[in-house]
């Protein structure tokens, strides 16, 4: 069994600035990665949040990803079942894991295994 931690980098894809942005990365029901944002302009790369999980014999889980944050005074977020896994590849490479996100959708891409993408919807 591995524990691994990623670096995770956010992008703003909004076409406007954005408030009250929160992104959190929970690895199976066990091990929750969050961070807040006040404020962020369209464009604008964020850090601060990483991503802990695990991989080998019986602790292979779940790399779940949510979003939420407000614009132009619209509150928007994602499906609170999306998920994206980290494997060990990932691990190893020492990351970072990219986050893009739109008023339409969130894409995690993991430095190594395959992207993925879920619709942000209003709220």
């Amino acid at each position: 069994m591995a524990k691994w931690t990623l670096p995770v980098k956010v992008t703003v894809n909004t076409g406007a600035e954005v408030t009250n942005l929160h992104v959190q990365h929970r690895y199976d029901r066990d091990h929750y990665d969050d961070k807040e944002w006040t404020e962020a302009k369209d464009g604008d790369v964020l850090t601060g949040l990483s991503a802990t999980f695990w991989t080998g014999f019986i602790r292979t889980g779940v790399d779940y990803w949510w979003i939420k944050f407000t614009c132009e005074g619209k509150t928007y977020t994602c499906k609170d079942d999306f998920y994206c896994y980290l494997t060990a590849d990932d691990g190893e490479s020492g990351g970072p894991v990219m986050i893009t996100f739109s008023r339409g959708s969130m894409t995690v891409n993991p430095p190594k295994s395959s992207s993925c993408q879920v619709t942000v919807y209003e709220t």
